[in-house]
């Protein structure tokens, strides 16, 4: 490797790692509780049958680098974020492989007749223009949520799927190696299958990097593009390993579909009797097509603004409306053009209609006239922020070109601009990974950027339960409240809303908020749960029976498992089952102390101190300072010494 290689990728990594070395503090925040904590199984995606096909879930590649990260280096929040980070600097270093290359392709079919030192010339500013991009690409505060927010992991790694594929496509198509080409398409073609079990909007992949050879990589005859078929039929043939077709799919009329009281359980009703008139919308849209395609074009352009000016970032927007007509036809102007000036790029200059239609076709899936649940979200500009930032690195680039300045002195201005850039972006990202690290910080301001998202209040309201001081539950009450209010048909917010106050002692009502919780969606567990635990104290009976209901929509659940064995114990009722139970809980999760306290406490009251030891050492060497622990050992020594 030459050493301005080296040094590429060293300044990369360093700057990747420094905007990002607060993130390893972050913890569990909405989707994650779901997909890492009580959701999936990980283990089960060590198998390839389980990656590559839906069997358990649409994203397998992603939840198998969770599986990674978790046997590697435990369950913590800290363990994902190192792997999280990994991905983001490994698709930093693709951004620089491949607008190197692609500039070195663009370079050599457009000077062949250029001198020898102005070539070299040339070549610096390649090596300079790949660099900026993959140092603001890898820093900038706009990619924070696709990194720091973990279960967003989907999208970077797509991300890297996408440009490892690209990159290995220029490499096979550019080299003249025959041991070396089928073994670079072939890796294209692994990396473009992975990145379809990373996330659905890979489904653009096969035709952007189609169009990019065609492109800067053209065929000069009918037989040379003959040869290149089978990797593109083999490349096409991935999307057949993607779900997005099994995501949007048409509604049903209502006679052979769903019935009308179904649809109002689970949503607003006024929005989802739009939606059930449109064909092609994402289970659980709030808009219809026209209104969805509505908000497209002011989002967008809010997108391109924060690539510019990173300043009011939102991590949940909600469920956005419409904008007044006058701001949608702005709006739609101005893309519009956009859109034409790369329509007739394409034709004209195609290498920088290229960059026009990276950018739409990448935002197209989600930011077009098929509806998805959500309209806005950060990480969607991934990849599309590529464009934007390659043609201003080249703009900068040919406007100090064309100063009457020395070699040395353009040298230093390059670098000193994109150091203060970096630099910049790099206290802006860090500056954000520090709400992601305290969740009531992170949903605070969420809430005051998108103060009509009610599912923000419900996930503020998680936060602040967690944080637990006599003040934060009486905010969670507030918040609670409020997110009830946004929100009346979600379950998920009266479930959060009736915690909050059964914790401040609020029993009755909060009941009555499980209960609406369960009438608005009886698939939900948590309000099942949470009217055991109430019932637990003084109704052992009726307590199991709500935990019964829990443990069959989460049989795996540890909380469920939990607090199901432990009432049965209580009632002495199937004690084996229930002995059983904890202790497979206890030995899949290791460090796991409800499952081995609950299970050692029976077995100290009835007597079987010889089998209740070995748990009370687990759990004296798990929180060494718990009393109850240490009541335990005590009563077990006290009673084995007496016999």
């Amino acid at each position: 490797m030459h050493r301005p290689i080296v040094l590429a990728v060293c300044l990369i990594a360093f700057w990747t790692v420094l905007a990002y070395l607060n993130s390893f503090s972050g913890t569990f925040i909405q989707d994650d509780y779901e997909t890492l904590l009580n959701g999936w199984d990980l283990s089960l995606y060590f198998k390839p049958v389980n990656v590559f096909t839906d069997q358990l879930n649409t994203r397998g590649f992603t939840m198998f680098t969770f599986a990674v990260n978790r046997t590697l280096f435990g369950s913590a929040a800290f363990s994902y974020h190192i792997g999280s980070l990994t991905i983001h600097l490994l698709a930093s270093l693709m951004v620089f492989d491949v607008v190197r290359q692609t500039l070195t392709l663009y370079r050599s079919r457009g000077d062949r007749e250029a001198s020898e030192p102005f070539a070299e010339q040339i070549s610096r500013g390649d090596f300079f223009i790949a660099l900026a991009t993959a140092l603001i690409f890898a820093v900038h505060p706009l990619q924070s949520q696709a990194v720091t927010y973990l279960s967003q992991r989907s999208e970077s790694l797509m991300g890297l799927m996408y440009l490892a594929s690209l990159a290995a496509m220029i490499r096979g198509f550019h080299s003249t190696n025959s041991l070396t080409r089928p073994g670079w398409l072939l890796l294209s073609i692994v990396c473009c299958a992975l990145g379809m079990r990373a996330k659905e909007a890979m489904v653009v992949a096969p035709l952007l990097i189609t169009w990019y050879s065609l492109v800067f990589l053209p065929v000069g005859s009918r037989a040379a593009f003959l040869k290149r078929v089978p990797y593109y039929a083999l490349l096409w043939a991935t999307i057949s390993l993607n779900s997005s077709f099994a995501q949007i799919r048409p509604v049903l009329p209502e006679a052979l579909g769903e019935s009308s009281e179904e649809r109002e359980v689970e949503a607003d009703s006024s929005n989802e009797e739009t939606n059930s008139q449109e064909a092609f919308s994402q289970k659980g849209a709030r808009l219809s097509r026209w209104e969805y395609f509505k908000t497209q074009p002011g989002i967008i352009l809010t997108y391109v603004r924060l690539v510019f000016w990173p300043n009011d970032l939102c991590f949940d927007m909600g469920h956005v409306q419409p904008p007044a007509d006058w701001v949608f036809w702005s709006s739609a102007a101005i893309l519009s053009l956009a859109f034409l000036a790369t329509v007739i790029a394409v034709f004209v200059a195609p290498a920088w209609g290229f960059l026009g239609v990276w950018f739409f076709i990448n935002l197209g899936p989600r930011s077009s006239f098929i509806p998805l649940e959500n309209p806005y979200f950060e990480y969607r500009m991934y990849l599309p922020i590529l464009s934007i930032l390659v043609l201003c690195v080249i703009g900068f680039d040919r406007m100090i070109r064309r100063l009457q300045w020395d070699v040395q002195t353009k040298t230093g201005v390059r670098i000193l601009v994109t150091a203060v850039v970096v630099v910049v972006l790099t206290g802006l990202t860090y500056r954000r990974n520090t709400l992601y690290a305290n969740p009531t910080l992170l949903w605070r301001d969420t809430v005051e950027n998108a103060p009509w998202n009610g599912r923000a209040y419900t996930n503020l309201t998680r936060g602040l339960l967690l944080e637990g001081s006599a003040e934060a539950l009486e905010d969670a009450v507030k918040f609670g409240e409020q997110a009830v209010a946004l929100s009346p048909s979600s379950a998920k917010a009266a479930n959060m809303y009736g915690l909050a106050l059964h914790r401040t002692g609020n029993i009755e009502e909060a009941k009555e908020q499980y209960l609406r919780a369960t009438r608005l969606d009886s698939e939900l567990m948590h309000p099942w749960l949470n009217l055991g635990n109430i019932y637990s104290p003084t109704d052992s009976e009726t307590a199991l029976a709500y935990y019964a209901r829990a443990r069959q929509l989460a049989p795996n659940d540890p909380a469920v498992v939990t607090n199901y064995a432990s009432t049965m114990l209580y009632r002495g009722e199937q004690t084996s089952t229930a002995i059983q139970m904890l202790e497979q809980l206890a030995a899949g999760r290791p460090d796991h102390i409800d499952s081995r306290y609950n299970l050692a406490f029976y077995l100290v009251r009835e007597g079987q101190y010889r089998e209740a030891r070995p748990l009370v050492e687990e759990l004296l060497r798990l929180s060494p300072g718990d009393q109850r622990f240490r009541d335990l050992q005590d009563s077990i020594e006290q009673n084995s010494a007496g016999r």
